[in-house]
């Protein structure tokens, strides 16, 4: 982490207020103060996922659990449904490895039928604590929105991709010409005969698996570089965001502009209509998360599965192809 985010920053200030004022007589205030660092941290999410955000986003929601629950000398039933709300609203980019775009999109869901559950549940035990009935539902019906949007995401990305893409192995990539985030023209053609590529669709600097991915090739560098592979990512955004993008991640690598996403559309990861409420909005639609890998001939060797959106975000699956390859 190369600064502390304003937003998170703030959050972190509202949950040690918080804190602060439990032991005083003013819950209601310190309810406030919680909810305040949820969203505030929350608003920093997509753009830098780090796990400073996810640590203040958990105690945020932990700190409004703690502010309305009376039943601590039993079990703190309201805590816990706040608290897994939260998880729930985070755990998909902290464990993004595991979970992907589309892996189990049953945990979204399911977190959010617990916290309700466990909501009604320590309301009905204490029916007169109005800050129990009150404050809750505004974390777990957030996380409840986040809940469908995971299922949306899933069944446009898969529908969209069960008849592949239309670049696939063994067939001649389609060229390009793309500004960096220096704005200088870069294109397949630039690299015949010298470096392999791997190309990475990203679909914004909005998504913050994207965000996760790109991290994890960047740690994996040098890897890539003594296989002589150029990764290069591709995403809708002009060059002025890439730019920033490519500062604030710390990536060693270039970040294309397709806006239009003309490349997108002729590799055939585009989405032209995609509806969620969380996703920055593009004119075009939007760019499905995919990686292509390149030889120095200009061949594809590697696609990632269509049927498994957010595969690549793992490189480990691209090394064995690796070994192949004419360096």
């Amino acid at each position: 982490m190369n600064k502390l985010h304003l937003f998170t920053t703030i959050g972190l200030i509202f949950v040690f207020t918080g804190i602060a004022l439990i032991p005083s007589s003013f819950p209601f205030l310190a309810s406030i103060y919680a909810l305040l660092a949820y969203f505030s941290s929350m608003k920093e999410l997509s753009k830098y996922t780090s796990w400073y955000q996810f640590v203040v986003v958990l105690a945020s929601a932990l700190l409004l659990g703690i502010a309305v629950d009376s039943n601590w000398n039993t079990m703190p039933i309201l805590a816990a449904s706040v608290f897994i709300a939260g998880a729930g609203s985070i755990f998909r980019i902290v464990f993004f490895r595991t979970f992907g775009y589309t892996q189990h999109a049953w945990f979204e869901p399911l977190m959010f039928v617990v916290a309700v559950l466990l909501y009604l549940v320590g309301n009905i035990l204490d029916p007169t604590n109005w800050q129990g009935w009150a404050f809750p539902p505004i974390i777990i019906f957030f996380q409840g929105i986040l809940a469908k949007g995971i299922l949306s995401d899933k069944k446009q990305l898969l529908g969209f991709t069960k008849g592949g893409y239309k670049v696939s192995i063994g067939k001649e990539a389609p060229d390009f010409s793309l500004p960096d985030q220096d704005g200088n023209m870069v294109g397949i053609l630039d690299f015949i005969d010298k470096r392999n590529l791997l190309l990475i669709f990203v679909r914004g600097d909005w998504c913050p698996g994207c965000h996760m991915m790109l991290r994890t090739y960047e740690r994996e560098r040098k890897k890539f570089q003594e296989k002589n592979i150029l990764v290069m990512a591709i995403g809708p955004d002009p060059v002025g965001v890439n730019r920033e993008m490519v500062l604030k991640l710390n990536l060693d690598f270039k970040v294309l502009s397709d806006e239009g996403q003309r490349i997108a559309m002729k590799y055939g990861v585009q989405l032209d209509k995609y509806d969620n409420d969380f996703a920055e909005k593009y004119e075009e639609g939007i760019p499905l998360p995919a990686s292509f890998l390149i030889d120095k001939k200009g061949v594809v060797q590697y696609v990632s599965r269509p049927d498994k959106v957010g595969e690549f975000l793992d490189p480990r699956t691209i090394f064995p192809i690796l070994e192949k390859l004419n360096y």
